[in-house]
């Protein structure tokens, strides 16, 4: 069992590092690049090259570039930095053409199996489609996946959201084993802002089992007087 959880958080550590690289790593950008010329370069051998490929499409929001995006975060042999990238610049332009990809995405348990940052950075880039119920939905149910980082974004993409839908979930992992995610969901319902938020708010304040997690409670109560 030891010998299991280690290689579990190697390869966590692995898939942490990996995502910083891609999210970090420079894309050459030029004034020469054309669509057609990423487009080429989304088809090289190289995964490094085509994660600068995938980089020099941001910022761009016509429905070219949508569509190449969603070529690459729909390829599941795509290696999955460069699945990321494209997934977190698919949420930025929130196109509402993209959001069943990433529906599927998230709930694809196979490709976040192989790589649970995946799903976590797909919570993220939901977080850009507001007022849509089945987002809502789903990400209620990442708050209660077994990968704490996919729990930690979808509470965090609910709390962006700011739907007072999302309160009776986020209600429920007040009370979770996780400091983490118990924090999270305090931040999640201040960012919300809603009444009802204040009960379950004031429960943590005065039963929660840690002083930290009492005192940010507290603090996110100032925000309702």
């Amino acid at each position: 069992m030891r010998e299991e959880e280690n290689n579990r958080l190697l390869r966590h550590g692995f898939i942490l590092a990996m995502l910083i690289f891609a999210v970090l790593a420079p894309g050459n950008i030029s004034a020469g690049d054309t669509l057609q010329q990423i487009e080429k370069e989304l088809q090289d051998r190289d995964w490094q090259v085509r994660l600068a490929a995938v980089e020099k499409l941001g910022g761009r929001n016509d429905e070219t570039t949508v569509e190449l995006l969603m070529k690459v975060a729909g390829t599941r042999s795509e290696y999955w930095p460069v699945q990321i990238k494209a997934i977190q610049l698919l949420g930025e332009t929130a196109n509402p053409k993209t959001l069943p990809l990433l529906l599927l995405i998230f709930n694809d348990t196979f490709r976040n199996w192989e790589c649970p940052s995946i799903k976590s950075q797909t919570a993220r880039a939901l977080a850009n489609f507001k007022g849509e119920e089945k987002v809502i939905e789903t990400l209620a149910k990442g708050i209660n996946d077994r990968e704490l980082l996919t729990r930690e974004a979808s509470i965090q993409a609910l709390g962006k959201i700011g739907d007072p839908r999302a309160i009776p979930y986020l209600t429920e992992v007040l009370r979770d084993g996780s400091v983490a995610v118990r924090l999270g969901a305090v931040e999640a319902l201040e960012i919300i802002g809603d009444p009802l938020a204040v009960p379950p708010l004031h429960y943590v304040a005065e039963h929660d089992s840690l002083p930290l997690v009492r005192e940010r409670a507290l603090t996110a109560l100032k925000k309702f007087h």
